[in-house]
């Protein structure tokens, strides 16, 4: 709920102290320290942040995204765009309900919703996005079921990738112990497109610049995997190393159409450390 600046105030910590006049001084430093106030839709952590007459102040709820360093990239009345970190599931499976992606989103926006509008595996980490409204998420499904999105990663696969460039097409389909496989018959799975630009090559990896066409489930492991170089640490699919004890694969960046106001928009996450320094680029 916002509450708007009706009484004039020096700054933020005595505007808080006249909306909630039961709350202690110490709670409201709190609160501003958490970064739970939010001073016309932008978060504000200092006390001494001068405010205006006609100023909304929000209290959102306590965040236990960051215990898991979920990061908001980017947030407005109609989506959000985070950092995932690897190891968070994106949304609830039959084994987790509670600590997924997801979850964190809509405990962060209730009553307000979260809408799933893709996702990332998880032990992959990087740019996510979700819609807050309906007509948002209808929109955002659209533009992804279009393939009109700008999706890039980057990975770390075992063995020298031959080419500087190229493009992995087959279908794929997943079986019933939830592996996914590569074919060529239409028939039998999903088509699925990667692009790649071959980065550094060491003796035993190589760094790969990979952007999506379409967005199957496991798409690019897989197709690593098929083209004879796994990702590293991606037992699943063949890798027989895990030097940094991650699947190196990372979504870089994320670019789209904002569904409602129609401006560009484009986000990146910066690429995980331990991967730099496994192919000696810090």
């Amino acid at each position: 709920m916002k509450h708007i600046i009706k009484e004039k105030h020096q700054n933020i910590l005595e505007a808080l102290g006249a909306l909630f006049p039961d709350t202690s001084k110490n709670n409201l430093r709190s609160w501003l320290k958490e970064g739970r106030v939010h001073l016309d839709d932008k978060v504000v952590k200092e006390g001494k942040e001068p405010v205006s007459l006609g100023q909304s102040i929000e209290i959102k709820r306590k965040e236990r995204a960051l215990n898991c360093d979920l990061r908001i990239l980017y947030e407005d009345k109609h989506l959000v765009v985070i950092y995932k970190p690897e190891g968070l599931l994106s949304v609830a499976t039959a084994f987790e309900t509670e600590l997924t992606a997801h979850a964190i989103l809509k405990e962060r926006y209730r009553p307000g919703r979260a809408h799933v509008i893709h996702r990332l595996d998880q032990d992959t980490s990087g740019v996510m996005l979700f819609a807050r409204t309906e007509s948002a998420r209808d929109q955002l499904k659209d533009i992804f079921s279009k393939h009109a999105i700008e999706r890039e990663y980057c990975a770390i696969v075992e063995g020298q990738v031959p080419s500087p460039t190229g493009t992995w097409s087959s279908y794929q389909y997943e079986d019933a112990n939830y592996v996914v496989h590569t074919t060529q018959n239409p028939n039998k799975g999903k088509l699925a497109i990667t692009h790649y630009k071959r980065g550094k090559v060491t003796k035993k990896y190589s760094w790969l610049h990979l952007e999506l066409e379409t967005g199957r489930k496991n798409q690019i492991r897989v197709h690593c995997a098929e083209a004879g170089h796994p990702i590293i640490g991606d037992k699943k699919y063949g890798a027989k190393s895990n030097p940094i004890k991650r699947i190196a694969l990372h979504a870089h960046s994320l670019g789209f159409i904002h569904p409602i106001t129609k401006k560009k928009m484009h986000f990146s996450a910066p690429v995980p450390e331990s991967f730099t320094r496994l192919m000696g680029l810090v």
